[in-house]
């Protein structure tokens, strides 16, 4: 892996299941790789130049909207990632600073 810009643990949603692991940022790409406990383990890579647009979304806790901790990755392809991190803004802003690159 390239130098890492920032991490943090984040969720993954696939499907229902919310796969929990660790968020890695480089000046080339965005990197999900789950801890060793989850069902669906796989990592996932997404390029920064496939990147389209990042979105928040607010996650529901019992069906009401209250997380505001939701950050969604969209590619060119229009595929969605969704996240759960800390700090969304920061993620948000400091993605999108190594677009402008």
């Amino acid at each position: 892996m390239e130098n890492v810009v920032k991490k943090g643990m984040a969720n993954l949603w696939k499907g229902k299941e919310a796969v929990g692991g660790k968020l890695y940022l480089t000046s080339q790409q965005l990197t999900h790789e789950a801890h060793k406990m989850n069902i669906k383990k796989e990592k996932v890579e997404i390029n920064l130049s496939d990147i389209d647009r990042l979105e928040f979304y607010t996650n529901k806790v019992l069906g009401i909207p209250l997380m505001k901790n939701g950050l969604k990755v969209v590619d060119k392809e229009n595929q969605q990632y969704k996240f759960v991190v800390n700090k969304r803004e920061t993620w948000k802003d400091e993605i999108e600073a190594l677009l402008e690159n």
